[in-house]
């Protein structure tokens, strides 16, 4: 009978485990086609090995090493080269989880890497996995985690393109039968039932059977018509009802940057479509002159150039930087009006159906296939291209700037600034960098800085400077309200006012996403909404690097630690290194003396200080953890050292109710190890109960001259002096 009861729970949980994978799976059906997540197989395969090791009991030192392997070979497949069984991988993956962990005090959470996030991803299916089992087997409840789930696809439902009709119906189907199936549980368990098989298939097969009659009516049924208007086109025209006759832009591109500012309403005129298998940002041209009121090139009469390699006509990132090679296939609107072409950074080809020469301005780095702009578009309706999106190493752009090797000029030309630039801009400049010790961190401090509460985007109501008001000048100390313009062009005249080279760059965000087409490449579209502008910083040693301080708007590039085959290169200087050692005749090392020792010792002090607790500091992050560790731990061990803490309170203790509650705080001592008395209890019968489970008689002694105490007032006293002893024999057992 024992063994059929067994054999009974085991299927039921097994049907909550499946139950359980499938709402968890609907999580993850979403995230392949509208986020940068790929290969969502490899999660769901990660929570499906999860749910079987849980099923089976296996121990945690069997679990652990399975989990981890499987953890260590996806992210080598995904992200690494070589053999996985040599385990030279592991080095990467460790200076990976370093930089990525490095990032974490500054809250730099847009600068991991990909690795890194799919190992906290793996992380997290971990722990729900296990959260997931500890509310079903345990706490008997699901409707937590269904409502969520239920939330969350019909959120995507009515706000993007993702069609949830079908998953709306497994998770109500899937979770009202679980709700069902725990209810039963927890009924049976509170009422401590032995319920035979065929008594459980009778609640079961009615509740399906509602379950899925009702759905099938819900789906056949009649259904009126909406009783309020569709809020989604509300939520995305707000601020379009005053568009007509107002005098304000259009959002898009456009040639003259003379004068920035003044509000635009949204235009969701398309501009092309592309076919890729990764998001970044699309270019039309840089501009280099800041004139107080908007951009200029440096030269106006640059003629366009025939390009005849792409590869040898810019410089953007240096040779040793780490690149990925991707293509794109671009179908350009037949209603736009530019003939330029769109392209990524990184460009190396480009191509055309019928074969169309490309022609650069170089002054702005605009391409198009026509020399003087007077071709017709017919003749230019879609291209193919392939690029190199670099990795910028974040090692190299924090090591000092020279830019020794750089062009004449090349400094005058993107650190100009106009000579009527308020000194106020400058000052600010140097506030906000004077914490600062390289260019990059001077970069940030700018970036986080028009990041702030102190700024909000907007794209209406935005001021135009008049006179001799400076553009940049109103917004910083004025107006504090923008869009891309204003952002961009603020934080390169901030970098140009410390002499860092800067430059403006116009395009288009990635766009909307439109459909995959397969696991890797994704079809976007971009219109006349994502045209926009960003950053673009000089790094000696790296190249241009683009920055992006615009508030709602992520910096779609990838940063790594070092250089491409920067350990092979490390390895081979320190063969070098070695040999020149060898080659030198021995010497005995000079001792330091006392004032280079004092400042090493003061610099490791400045580097990292324990009672730092300001916000995003080490220390705060080290108190907090070890709070949480403590915390953890007192939580495991809470019977042992309560136990102690109960002896301390009761053993002297003479008062007439001292008796009273000392044994309710043993009750609650056991409830606290696993022996909870049922609500239909007496106490003499879980007395019984605590004895047979301990093999001992002291309990039901004790209860007995805790009832004489109860309905004799009078000898509570004296009975609390006689039963003492036995009380701290049971504490005692609860605490081993």
């Amino acid at each position: 009978m024992k063994l059929q009861r067994e054999n009974d729970s085991k299927t039921i949980a097994f049907i909550y485990y499946i139950f359980a994978f499938i709402l968890l799976w609907e999580w993850l059906r979403p995230l392949e086609d509208y986020t940068d997540t790929a290969n969502t197989f490899i999660f769901s395969f990660f929570i499906g090995v999860s749910f079987i090791l849980i099923f089976f009991k296996v121990r945690w030192y069997f679990t652990y090493p399975i989990k981890l392997f499987i953890i260590a070979f996806m992210l080598h497949g995904l992200y690494f080269e070589g053999v996985f069984f040599s385990f030279l991988w592991l080095r990467d993956l460790g200076r990976d989880i370093a930089y990525n962990f490095g990032l974490i005090p500054n809250a730099d959470w847009l600068n991991m890497t990909s690795s890194f996030r799919s190992l906290l991803f793996f992380t997290l299916l971990w722990l729900l996995v296990y959260l997931i089992h500890y509310w079903i087997l345990f706490q008997r409840r699901i409707l937590f985690f269904f409502v969520l789930t239920l939330l969350y696809i019909t959120i995507l439902d009515t706000f993007t393109a993702y069609d949830a009709t079908f998953a709306i119906v497994r998770t109500v189907l899937i979770g009202f039968f679980m709700l069902g199936l725990l209810y039963f549980d927890r009924l049976k368990k509170l009422e401590n039932l032995q319920v035979k098989k065929i008594a459980s298939l009778r609640w079961i097969l009615p509740l399906f059977a509602f379950i899925v009659v009702s759905m099938i009516l819900a789906i056949l049924a009649p259904k009126a018509s909406p009783q309020w208007p569709d809020p989604v086109p509300y939520i995305t025209a707000v601020g379009r009802e005053e568009d007509e006759g107002s005098g304000t832009k259009k959002i898009g591109y456009s040639q003259n940057d003379d004068q920035l500012g003044g509000g635009f309403v949204e235009d969701d005129t398309e501009v092309l479509t592309h076919v890729s298998s990764d998001r970044h940002y699309w270019r039309v041209e840089t501009k280099d002159v800041y004139t107080g009121k908007g951009w200029q090139a440096s030269d106006p009469e640059a003629v366009k150039e025939e390009v005849t390699n792409i590869q040898n006509e810019f410089n953007w990132v240096d040779e040793r930087v780490e690149t990925k090679q991707l293509t794109s296939t671009i179908a350009i609107n037949e209603g736009y009006k530019f003939l330029h072409v769109i392209y990524p950074l990184g460009l190396t080809s480009f191509e055309t159906e019928n074969n169309l020469p490309l022609y650069v301005n170089k002054n702005i780095e605009q391409l198009s296939p026509f020399p003087n702009d007077e071709g017709e578009r017919e003749e230019f309706l879609g291209y193919d291209i392939s690029y190199n999106i670099p990795l910028y190493p974040i090692n190299e752009m924090k090591k000092e700037q020279t830019f020794e090797n750089m062009p004449e000029g090349f400094m005058e030309r993107y650190t100009q600034l106009p000579d009527s630039l308020p000194q106020r801009v400058r000052d600010l400049a140097v506030n906000i960098t004077e914490e600062a010790g390289n260019q990059y961190d001077r970069a940030k401090a700018i970036e986080e800085y028009l990041g702030s509460v102190a700024f909000s985007y907007d794209r209406e109501d935005i001021a135009i400077p008049e006179g001799n008001q400076d553009y940049v000048d109103q917004f910083l100390f004025e107006t504090f309200t923008g869009y891309c313009d204003n952002f961009s062009t603020s934080m390169i005249v901030l970098l140009r006012s410390i002499d860092i080279p800067a430059r403006w760059v116009k395009g288009y965000t990635e766009g909307d996403f439109v459909r995959a087409l397969s696991n890797v490449e994704k079809e976007y579209r971009i219109t006349n909404n994502n045209a926009h502008s960003w950053v673009e910083i000089y790094f000696d040693g790296v190249g241009w690097v683009p920055f992006e301080p615009t508030q709602g708007f992520v910096n779609p590039y990838e940063l790594t630690a070092d250089y491409k085959n920067a350990d092979e290169n490390e390895e081979s200087d320190q063969q070098e290194t070695q040999v020149e050692k060898e080659e030198e005749p021995e010497e005995t090392p000079e001792k330091p003396n006392q004032e280079e020792q004092d400042a090493s010792s003061t610099t490791s002090n400045d580097t990292f200080t324990l009672f730092d607790i300001r916000l995003g500091s080490y220390g705060l992050y080290g108190i907090l953890l070890v709070t949480v560790i403590t915390g953890f731990i007192m939580f495991k061990t809470r019977t042992k050292w309560l136990g102690r803490l109960l002896l301390l309170k009761y053993r002297d203790r003479k008062d007439d109710d001292v008796f009273f509650q000392a044994y309710e705080s043993l009750l609650k001592q056991f409830e606290r190890i696993g022996l909870k008395k049922k609500p239909d209890q007496t106490l003499r019968d879980f007395a019984h109960y605590i004895d047979r489970y301990f093999q001992i008689v002291e309990m039901t002694a004790l209860t007995k001259s805790y009832e004489r105490a109860l309905y004799r007032r009078d000898s509570s006293n004296e009975e609390w002096q006689r039963s003492n002893e036995l009380w701290e024999n049971l504490i005692k057992r609860t605490s081993s």
